[in-house]
């Protein structure tokens, strides 16, 4: 299975559009989302892509409850609250479980259980991965543009692979 991982849109939707064109053109099949939508129009962008989502808030997601009420419609979307990944049953994509945040300082120790297969998280706008034994930390970067070229990942679990994606 392939899918995306991205975080960071701060209402960028040229930019979101341009991630999911090239999500899609990579067969990617699900979405996981780590914060900062900002305005609830990007999420409901998020949420008409068409493919599963699963996301969490950031620290920059204001009307949270505009963000919920506007998605909750959208059977395809599935929004978490702060993070995913409780024990003993996290989010689970094709074997592989998964623990999502927006914060770095807590998914470092989320990864260190070994509780998770993958831990991703947003927040620093600075794409990143690293292994943990087996185990993949990974920060997509930021789809904004903000502070450098926007940027998102794609995991492909059959290949157990993954790679950032920089547009």
């Amino acid at each position: 299975m392939i899918f995306g991982v991205l975080s960071d849109i701060h209402d960028n939707l040229t930019n979101l559009d341009r991630a999911l064109q090239l999500l899609k053109a990579k067969g990617a099949e699900a979405l996981i989302f780590c914060g900062d939508f900002c305005a609830p129009f990007a999420a409901v962008k998020l949420a008409e892509s068409g493919l599963p989502v699963h996301a969490v808030f950031g620290n920059n997601d204001g009307d949270r409850f505009a963000i919920r009420n506007l998605t909750s419609g959208f059977q395809n979307f599935t929004l978490y609250g702060e993070y995913i990944g409780d024990t003993p049953n996290p989010l689970e994509l094709d074997s592989v479980k998964i623990g999502v945040t927006h914060y770095p300082f807590y998914a470092k120790p989320l990864i260190k259980t070994g509780w998770y297969d993958c831990v991703f998280f947003g927040h620093s706008h600075k794409a990143e991965k690293q292994k943990y034994g087996q185990n993949l930390l990974l920060n997509p970067g930021e789809i904004a543009g903000i502070f450098g070229q926007p940027s998102f990942a794609v995991l492909d679990t059959a290949l157990r692979s993954s790679e950032i994606v920089y547009f």
